[in-house]
């Protein structure tokens, strides 16, 4: 990002259409809940180097992304693309190392814990549609993909 702003272009007749759909929005909540639920029902703690977040005590997050830390974490994607499965690693270059923060710090700030978090984060599918079996699909090509690299 070279430069900092704002995105906000919702307009009146996407505010229409959100009011109507609004009514679907905890059945929504409730389909990306039982995702993340399936991948712990899964075993997805349980794959070898894997770093799952826990949702802090007392929150019950919808899980917009479901994303997880591993040392390959490229490579488990590409092994997750060689099985049909897409994946993303988000926000790869920090937040305050985009040309847009370079007044803030930028290169000079020594972030070890966010460089790590960047270089290691993998987002794996969630949606309002993804079944318990694909879920069941992801982990068991992770578990292959982690085994296989021992």
């Amino acid at each position: 990002f070279t430069d900092v702003g704002y995105n906000s272009r919702l307009d009146e007749v996407q505010a229409a259409v959100l009011r109507v759909l609004l009514e679907q929005l905890d059945g929504w909540n409730d389909s990306r809940r039982a995702a993340a639920a399936a991948y712990e029902a899964h075993g997805l703690r349980e794959v070898p180097g894997l770093r799952v977040l826990e949702a802090p005590p007392g929150t019950d997050p919808v899980h917009h992304l479901f994303v997880i830390g591993h040392e390959r974490a490229d490579d488990l994607s590409a092994a997750l693309a060689d099985n049909g499965i897409q994946s993303r690693g988000y926000y790869r270059r920090p937040v305050h190392l985009q040309p847009s923060m370079a007044e803030f710090g930028g290169e000079a700030l020594d972030l070890p814990a966010t460089a790590e978090l960047a270089r290691t984060n993998l987002a794996l599918p969630m949606g309002t549609d993804l079944t318990e079996g694909e879920v069941g699909q992801v982990v068991a090509a992770l578990r292959e993909a982690t085994t296989a690299a021992g």
